[in-house]
Formats: C-alpha cells, sequence, structure tokens
C-alpha cells in the first residue's frame, strides 16, 4: 500500500502499475531520473515529494489516479507536472478548462514573484481544504494590483473550501508578508493560519508581522496567524 522511491539512479524513467498503492512518495537529489509516471493507480490517494525540491524529475505524470486527495511538495525544478489531464508546465497550468476536484490537500515550493501564476494553479484545484507553502527568496515585486480577488472571478477553493493554510520558510520579508496576506485577505472560510518562522518566538517581531499581513483586516474573523518558531537553515 505504501511506496517510497529514494534517489534512484540508474533509470531515467519510471513507469508505476499499481492495484494497491494508496501511498507514493518520493526523493530525487540528482536529475538522472527524468521521468515518473503513475499509469495506474485506482487506489492512490497520497503522493508527495520526501526532499527539498531543488532537484527533482524533469516530468511527473499522473495519469490514472481518481481518489487522489494529497499532492506536493512541488516547484518549477519539476519541468512538466501532469495530473489526468491537467497539464502544469513549470508553476503555469497549459489550460484553466481542466480541473481536479479529489485533490484535497496541495503543498507547493513557491515564492511571491510567483503569486498570480500560484493562483493559476488554484483554480486547477476548486476543492482544497489544505494549502501548504515553502516559501523561497524572490525577487522584489509590486503586488498591488493582486491584493483581492476580482469578484467576478473567484477562485473557488479560497471563497468556499479552504479551511487550513500553512507558510514555511516564512522570514517576514516584504515580499514574504505581501505573499502571505493575499491569502489572508481572501480566504474566506478559513479556520487555521500557520506561520513557521525562525524568529517566531519575538514578540515584538510578531506583532509587526500581524501589522504588515493586515490580520484585522482578514477575510474569515475565524482565523487569526499562529506563529511557530522553526530552526534556522
Amino acid at each position: 500500500e505504501s511506496l517510497q522511491l529514494w534517489d534512484i539512479l540508474t533509470a531515467r524513467r519510471l513507469h508505476i502499475r499499481s492495484l494497491t498503492l494508496r501511498s507514493i512518495g518520493f526523493r530525487a537529489r540528482s536529475a538522472c531520473t527524468q521521468e515518473l509516471v503513475i499509469e495506474d493507480a485506482p487506489c492512490l490517494e497520497r503522493f508527495v515529494s520526501l526532499y527539498s525540491p531543488d532537484i527533482s524529475f524533469e516530468t511527473i505524470r499522473v495519469i490514472g489516479a481518481p481518489k487522489l486527495k494529497i499532492l506536493g511538495l512541488f516547484s518549477p525544478c519539476v519541468s512538466t507536472l501532469q495530473i489526468a489531464t491537467l497539464v502544469i508546465k513549470g508553476v503555469s497550468p497549459v489550460s484553466l478548462a481542466n480541473s481536479i476536484c479529489t485533490v484535497k490537500v496541495l503543498a507547493l515550493y513557491s515564492s511571491g514573484s510567483q503569486l498570480n501564476a500560484v493562483l493559476n494553479i488554484l483554480r486547477c484545484f476548486p476543492r482544497l481544504e489544505k494549502l501548504y507553502f515553502t516559501l523561497k527568496k524572490h525577487p522584489k515585486m509590486d503586488m498591488k494590483n493582486v491584493r483581492l480577488c476580482d469578484p467576478l472571478d473567484p477562485i473557488e477553493c479560497l471563497a468556499i473550501h479552504l479551511k487550513k493554510l500553512v507558510f514555511e520558510n516564512y522570514k517576514g520579508r516584504d515580499q514574504d508578508a505581501d505573499f502571505a496576506k493575499f491569502f489572508i485577505l481572501n480566504a474566506k472560510v478559513l479556520k487555521e493560519i500557520k506561520i513557521s518562522s525562525p524568529k517566531g518566538n519575538d514578540i515584538q517581531w510578531v506583532d509587526d508581522q500581524h501589522r504588515l499581513l493586515q490580520v484585522e483586516d482578514r477575510a474569515s474573523r475565524d482565523a487569526e496567524p499562529e506563529f511557530r518558531s522553526e530552526a534556522c537553515p
């Protein structure tokens, strides 16, 4: 029922078929294995990366996994990610017409400079209930035009389904705050917001972050950001 793929160096392509697998985890720190294909896994519910995704498979295709619920941690290092008929190149869906309604939990390795691309990905997973971000360093960007969702073009998971939001590796940079603030101001039914940071125990720093994140203006009154400390890398 469970399979872990751990630094496989001798196969350029892996194809998996299984009638019983429920969970697949992979760790790829070498580009030797270029393609991973889940051809037929009717019971598969969980497909996740087990390691920081600085290097990963170039192409991942999950063709036959109709019960997939948990997906991630993925990054632009995966040049092509295909889930059923949904195809994502880097962090951009090829088409917004295809959506995957079974996925409830998604983890992404992303930056503020990719916000619009991330929002397009979220449109492809309309029933998300839990969303995890591992933030990476990124160039400064202007967030003025993406502070609020367009009410005429809502993102379904932010408006109706998303209950839990987690940010890892939050350093408190302006770009981090702007990225997180977008979701705090737009996710309407959140119950939990967790933010992990090396400064999570610094009361004054946390108070400053609350102001930067405009916590008082949050879309869901049921969720106030909870900061927690993480060790510096």
